[in-house]
């Protein structure tokens, strides 16, 4: 079976600062819809492609994803206390919504272990190999790429080609949240603590995992086994 893709539009900074901003608001859903909508008007003319980016926005921001519904809660509580940290918030945000973004920035992960500069062409390839050559997919790979660089992940250093920015993360609320979201997404039933600061998908960012941290968060289980710690989530 085909693997779904439903991202095809490059998600612009100014859009989330105003999906994030209404989050304070509290809003109804339609009231929220309308609110978004009305602010997209300004920019996108086209209805259908209004539409589109209004219901990924809320995607994002705003609906919950099946099995992902606390992190997702999370990460609105972390946005609104930490507008100015939507990089690394945002980042975390959009593979709970979209998987095909964590496939992308996962894969590009790999590759930047290897390369300084990636290109387009060699992330649209490996995608192919993986969801198959649909229009769709080439077409979805693209507008991620540009929707990395809205968020602050990437550069593009010339046509084609993509650079990763490096975000030193400070912040242990946020530490803590990129973990939580790193090790779901991640498949694993555990992950020794030294293996919490290894997940290619978080390429643009650099930071420390305090061992305190996981310890205090009850969102983590711990164990030992022959004197290293194992972590996994709480289920």
């Amino acid at each position: 079976m085909a693997k779904m893709v439903g991202l095809s539009l490059v998600v612009k900074q100014g859009w989330m600062r105003k999906a994030v901003a209404l989050l304070e608001e509290n809003l109804p859903e339609a009231e929220y819809r309308k609110q978004l909508e009305e602010h997209l008007s300004y920019e996108i003319d086209s209805p259908t492609n209004r539409r589109k980016a209004r219901e990924i926005l809320m995607r994002i921001w705003y609906l919950n994803s099946e099995g992902v519904e606390a992190l997702q809660e999370e990460g609105r509580k972390l946005i609104q206390k930490y507008p100015e940290k939507l990089t690394e918030i945002g980042w975390c945000m959009m593979p709970l919504a979209y998987p095909i973004f964590l496939d992308i920035s996962r894969l590009m992960g790999k590759m930047f272990e290897f390369e300084d500069t990636i290109t387009t062409t060699q992330i649209r390839k490996k995608m192919f190999d993986e969801y198959g050559e649909r229009g769709t997919v080439d077409y979805s790979t693209t507008k991620i790429i540009s929707t990395m660089r809205e968020l602050g992940g990437i550069e593009s250093s010339s046509v084609g080609k993509q650079t990763r920015v490096k975000v030193e993360v400070t912040n242990s609320e946020i530490v803590t949240f990129m973990t939580k979201v790193a090790m779901h997404l991640g498949g694993s039933s555990y992950y020794t603590f030294s293996a919490l600061t290894d997940f290619p998908f978080l390429f643009p960012f650099e930071y420390k995992l305090a061992k305190e941290a996981i310890l205090q968060d009850e969102d983590f289980v711990t164990t030992n086994f022959g004197g290293e710690l194992s972590v996994s989530l709480k289920s």
